[in-house]
């Protein structure tokens, strides 16, 4: 019995990172029923600095005390779908997300800071003014009830939402209540669909 656990672990450490989000996805999507009105988690996270210095902790309730922010989270830095869709969707719609109102952009995984960083200087995130936080100890993701434990590390679910001054008011998951996967729904395209209907 051991043996089968110890090989079920090496073959979930050995997954590709995308099928890995995919099963995260999966699981936490289940579980995703944060409601509006739901006031944001007073949780830590942190922010990793150039040349590796100390990364400077932020209070998420806090911060989005009088203000309108986007907080979006995805499974893993530098994974495929992460990279090429979900971060550079809010990098390219940064000035139209401004333009409804948002005040700040929070990008958010259970990497460490440091990974945190170098992702979002490799996709010019900073250059859009978006907070590149993490959720290493996987407060947030916990909070919200999205965290997936894995054999290496506890990863987010994806998701996006929009939080006005301390209280989400719009909650997007990467999954239907089908099951059937929904990473579209996360995007920057979706997040600015719903400011705009609340706008209306």
């Amino acid at each position: 019995m051991m043996l089968r656990v110890i090989f079920a672990m090496a073959a979930l450490a050995a997954a590709p990172a995308a099928a890995f989000s995919r099963a995260v996805q999966r699981r936490g999507g289940a579980s995703m029923s944060v409601e509006a009105g739901t006031k944001i988690p007073d949780v830590k996270l942190f922010e990793g600095q150039p040349e590796y210095a100390k990364a400077h902790e932020l209070r998420l309730g806090q911060f989005c005390a009088g203000k309108k922010v986007v907080v979006f989270a995805v499974p893993g830095a530098f994974t495929p779908g992460c990279s090429m869709s979900h971060l550079p969707s809010f990098v390219e719609n940064a000035a139209a997300l401004k333009a409804q109102g948002v005040d700040a952009v929070i990008c958010t995984a259970t990497n460490d800071p440091y990974v945190m960083e170098a992702w979002g200087r490799d996709q010019k995130a900073q250059d859009a003014d978006i907070l590149m936080l993490s959720d290493k100890d996987a407060e947030l993701a916990k909070a919200l009830g999205v965290a997936s434990e894995g054999a290496a590390m506890t990863r987010s679910a994806r998701y996006a939402m929009i939080v006005e001054d301390g209280v989400i008011t719009t909650f997007l998951p990467a999954v239907k209540p089908n099951g059937e996967k929904w990473s579209s729904n996360t995007y920057a395209p979706a997040v600015l669909e719903a400011l705009s209907k609340a706008a209306v």
